[in-house]
């Protein structure tokens, strides 16, 4: 079945690519969240290959249910056609297809790929999570202060305060920082042990859905700001190595 969701991805990811070198018609969703006519041709090709895949799961995506608040935790399938339509818009090669298929509350399988770079990330429960066929592990990192760390900012920017607080505490306690613009790639990069700690806020369940069992099944961490387990009910996030996740939370207990 994981091979099956990542062909379908990856069929999908040709799309992205063909929009990421060619000229796009641009809206816009909110004052700068973007969407382009590759963002709902991907989309619409997933949910179409998808559903005939998973015939009794409900799938929900970005562009098709973006005012949606309340989502099923059972049988469902997140898609995100583009994580970082922005970095699509702009030329930044930091962009992902994310699917993300839930039963029981819990990732079942999870795939990411990002078309421009080339690299496939998948995992299924139990099994390993891998990129282009080779297993990834989480870094071994034991400290914040020799960390590398990752994070996002919301669109809207009335809790930009406190993740200012966050972000001075994050750099003057780590190696450094970096904000790249797609969640489901931080997530994997974290899985791949490039990042040892990715955190971020205001995200939605297809924003994570496809990255969250990559990095549990790499061996890290992910859980809600306040430690308690992350499902698919919060919309912040921790992941780590999990020899970090003490400290980062002690860190924000502090601000």
């Amino acid at each position: 079945m994981l091979k099956q969701i990542s062909d379908i991805v990856l069929e999908a990811g040709e799309i992205v690519k063909t929009g990421f070198n060619s000229n796009k018609n641009i809206k816009y969703k909110g004052e700068v969240d973007l969407v382009t006519e590759y963002d709902v041709k991907t989309e619409e090709f997933l949910k179409e290959k998808l559903q005939k895949l998973f015939p009794d799961f409900k799938i929900i995506g970005e562009e098709s249910n973006n005012d949606t608040n309340e989502y099923p935790n059972e049988n469902v399938i997140f898609i995100d056609p583009i994580d970082g339509t922005t970095n699509f818009v702009h030329g930044v090669p930091f962009v992902a297809v994310s699917v993300g298929v839930i039963t029981e509350k819990e990732g079942k399988y999870g795939v990411v790929y990002n078309p421009i770079l080339d690299e496939l990330y998948s995992a299924e429960t139990g099994m390993g999570a891998y990129c282009n066929g080779t297993q990834i592990k989480v870094s071994s990192t034991p400290s914040l202060i020799n960390s590398l760390i990752a994070t996002g900012f919301p669109y809207k920017k009335d809790n930009l305060p406190y993740l200012m607080k966050v972000l001075e505490q994050v750099l003057l306690h780590s190696r450094g920082i970096r904000r790249a613009g797609a969640a489901s790639l931080d997530l994997c990069y974290t899985a791949r042990g490039i990042y040892d700690l990715y955190y971020e806020t205001r995200l939605k369940p297809w924003d994570m859905a496809g990255g969250l069992i990559i990095v549990r099944e790499a061996g890290g961490i992910v859980t809600k700001l306040d430690g308690r387990y992350h499902e698919m009910d919060s919309d912040s996030l921790i992941a780590s190595n999990g020899l970090l996740h003490v400290e980062f939370l002690n860190l924000l207990n502090e601000i």
